[in-house]
């Protein structure tokens, strides 16, 4: 009879631990004594064994931030010197009346009182005869771009001066004293190269400034 309960009372054990490990939370009874006197039951021993095993996966993104300061390149590209170059060939005829009517400007002009219509006009033709002889060709022996150059310098400076005339502008005059004194140059150039002897004529004397009281 005691062997009948010692063998209900492991029963019963077994089917707790049973029931325990069905439920998730795994309950072990090491040992199951019955109560009362008898004979001692045999120590039981389970072992369970229970491996849970979890995959991660783990993603780093590295995120790199820079600022880049970008320094604008310019590129600088210097045309070359322009050489003025003339296919014309210098009728000389033609330039000696040119610079007779260089010499002829200067010496009515010097008389005018450069402002009105009569010192615009006379201004303006002296324009035109620079412009004929940058037409013809430059005389033998003169470097080409620096006596066109010259020339169109002129023309500009007299156009200029004609129209400070007819607006009765003060600054005629003194522009006109430039176009007088490079003028002078232009010829002093063209005698050394055609052996010529054009000159300008004597500068008027500035009148006297008279005050009235």
């Amino acid at each position: 009879m005691h062997r009948a309960r010692a063998a209900a009372a492991l029963a019963l054990s077994a089917a707790a631990a049973l029931g325990a490990c069905s439920s998730g939370k795994p309950a072990i009874e090491l040992s199951q004594v019955p109560g009362g006197t008898g004979t001692p039951v045999p120590t039981q021993t389970v072992t369970v064994t229970e491996v849970e095993t979890q995959t991660v996966t783990a993603t780093t993104t590295l995120v790199t931030t820079a600022t880049v300061t970008a320094t604008p390149t310019v590129t600088v590209t210097a045309l070359p010197r322009p050489s003025l170059t003339s296919s014309t060939v210098f009728n000389r005829p033609v330039a000696l009346a040119d610079y007779t009517n260089l010499v002829s400007d200067v010496r009515l002009l010097d008389r005018m009182s450069l402002s009105g219509n009569a010192a615009a006009l006379q201004l303006d033709l002296l324009s035109q005869h620079l412009a004929r002889l940058g037409a013809n060709g430059p005389p033998p022996g003169l470097d080409a771009p620096s006596y066109y150059g010259r020339l169109g310098s002129l023309g500009l400076f007299a156009a200029a001066a004609s129209d400070e005339a007819q607006a009765n502008s003060p600054v005629a005059q003194s522009r006109y004293a430039v176009i007088r004194q490079e003028t002078g140059v232009l010829l002093t150039l063209v005698n050394g190269a055609l052996k010529t002897t054009f000159a300008l004529p004597t500068p008027p004397v500035p009148r006297p400034t008279t005050t009235t009281r």
